[in-house]
């Protein structure tokens, strides 16, 4: 079948399931981390049925309204010493964007929340108070810290109940580029602007090159809507993700950023997007790229773009000799746009101590990364396959005057119907990314009653949080991940794990010659990833998709590192 027919059959079965399907728990119970937790914080882990409560439909959803809502504040940045105490407020505010006031969610009155710059060691208190209309945590993506102080809920805390306070202590083992974001309906949350960044300046401040400036790059993108609320009780959008229609970079619309002309920027660059893809680029001009998730590359190399999956970061150089004004792109390739803009005045700047154009090889990354290169070639000792389940038996098939004589189903019995000839799978995209949202409809149709996206243990055919990987602590695991080009619906996949870092070792068998720490790794759909999973902070831990709808569809599962 061509792809074209492909999203009309899927088209079709969610469209007819629609909105009104009662969700069937039975072999994939949702734990706590991703329930729909309510805005009455005693009312459990589970919204209130409309049917039975007699509430009305605007009851059901979160509030779209603005009303007595002061304005978002420009995002500030505070550098705490060691053992220093930060306190963080969620809390609605408004947003102009374009010429429509929305509602948005803002730690301490920004979207972004403030950047957090910390020195790698050093350990800080941050007290979050929830005064949002769902109940929240605060996770450090990226940081190794405690179990406890992960943001999790049912493994390190309870949901912050509105009105509440938590206490989190957040250690800064590794430089970098990390950031923090809710782990309670953070399709929600997260979209509405809940999301801040952790700069971790080395304690050896040498091992970065010298540069006039520092600049975080905080890439996201908004669905702006009246008519996509957000509901209390289920997540829409669980097929492809939540895509936005106007692109933010550090939570503004098309900002333009002043440049001196000959400055050298390090630019910390984050995709905070709850599904889209976005290949950072900056028109006519060389990245330099210098790190990635968890610290620095072993070498240093130039790139057009850098492909950011959610949840990723980039740490790029740039250096800007010519007057004008230069275009911040997402490169896509297809329709390309651009998101921000340089503007470079001339001037003058003082000389650095190092040439641009020398890319540096980094002693101190490649001892780092030493225990894990050492294991590049060894046996793999897990293997993870991404796939989706779509219920059937929600999905009504009763297609008036369809011939079905040449249809199946992929594998799905339908009562009724002969199957031959037809599959729901659609076409693998040609580089295994989905960059924009080509079935709006089909993909608005789609919810966690009538989507179920998989990671499931091959080894073993445990899936979600049904697998039960233990490892101890020290240990170094090969995890081979495969994304199914042949599932329901192939589309990439940006995976996480918790409290750990990993290198990839492989894409689709060609091993990797230039490593770096991560905690996310985007798998296109077909391809095959191999990570090195190092072992090294004991307690329980999740690893998920961070397409948000993903995760709330399922797609997780927990695993324990014991010490």
């Amino acid at each position: 079948m061509n792809k074209v027919t492909s999203k009309l059959v899927l088209g079709l079965a969610l469209s007819m399931a629609g909105h009104t399907m009662a969700q069937d728990h039975s072999g994939h119970s949702m734990p706590a981390p991703v329930t729909a937790v309510p805005a009455d914080p005693h009312a459990g882990h589970s919204a209130p049925n409309p049917a039975t409560t007699g509430s009305s439909e605007a009851a059901d959803l979160f509030s779209v309204s603005t009303e007595g809502l002061a304005e978002v504040v420009p995002t500030t940045e505070q550098k705490l010493p060691d053992g220093a105490s930060f306190k963080m407020i969620a809390g609605p505010a408004k947003q102009k964007i374009g010429n429509q006031w929305i509602r948005r969610l803002a730690y301490n009155g920004s979207v972004p929340g403030p950047v957090l710059r910390v020195t790698q060691g050093s350990s800080i208190n941050l007290t979050l108070t929830n005064q949002t209309d769902v109940a929240t945590t605060l996770h450090p993506h990226g940081l190794r810290v405690s179990s406890k102080d992960d943001g999790v809920p049912g493994i390190g805390q309870d949901p912050i109940a509105i009105g509440k306070s938590y206490n989190y202590t957040l250690n800064f083992p590794d430089a970098g580029i990390y950031w923090y974001h809710p782990h309670v309906r953070e399709d929600y949350s997260q979209e509405a602007g809940l999301y801040g960044v952790f700069i971790v300046e080395p304690k050896d401040r040498s091992v970065y090159n010298p540069v006039h400036r520092e600049i975080p790059l905080v890439l996201d993108d908004v669905l702006v809507d009246p008519k996509q609320a957000f509901a209390k009780d289920k997540v829409t959008h669980t097929l492809m993700g939540r895509f936005g229609n106007v692109n933010l970079v550090n939570g503004l619309v098309n900002p333009s950023i002043a440049v001196t002309q000959g400055e050298t920027i390090r630019f910390y660059v984050l995709n905070t997007s709850n599904t889209r893809v976005f290949a950072f680029a900056i028109s006519n001009t060389k990245l330099k790229v210098v790190g990635g998730d968890n610290g620095l590359y072993e070498k240093e190399f130039w790139s057009e773009k850098v492909i950011l999956g959610p949840g990723e970061r980039a740490i790029v150089e740039a250096q800007f000799s010519q007057v004008g004004t230069i275009a911040i792109r997402n490169n896509k390739p297809k329709n390309p746009v651009s998101i921000a803009q340089l503007v470079v005045k001339s001037g003058s700047v003082k000389p650095l101590s190092a040439n641009f154009d020398t890319l540096k090889t980094n002693t101190t990354a490649i001892a780092n990364l030493a225990s894990a290169r050492s294991q590049l070639s060894k046996p793999v000792d897990k293997k993870i396959s991404l796939t989706v389940e779509m219920d059937h038996e929600q999905l009504p098939m009763n297609m008036g005057g369809m011939d079905h004589s040449t249809m199946n189903m992929g594998g799905m019995d339908m009562p009724g119907m002969n199957h031959s000839g037809m599959s729901m799978g659609q076409a693998t995209p040609d580089d295994g990314i989905e960059w924009d949202d080509e079935m709006p409809e089909m993909n608005e149709a789609s919810n966690t009653s009538n989507v179920t996206w998989k990671m499931v243990d091959t080894l073993t055919n445990k899936a979600n949080m049904d697998i039960d990987w233990s490892f101890n602590q020290g240990d170094l695991i090969k995890i081979r991940i495969f994304n199914d080009p042949n599932s329901m619906h192939p589309m990439q996949h940006p995976i996480h794990f918790h409290g750990q870092r990993f290198v990839v070792s492989a894409t689709n068998g060609i091993s990797s010659k230039n490593l770096v720490w991560k905690d996310t790794t985007l798998v296109p759909a077909g391809s095959t990833v191999d990570i090195i999973l190092e072992a090294s902070n004991p307690g329980r831990w999740m690893s998920h998709c961070h397409i948000s709808e993903h995760m709330e569809a399922s797609m997780m599962f927990e695993f324990n590192v014991a010490d």
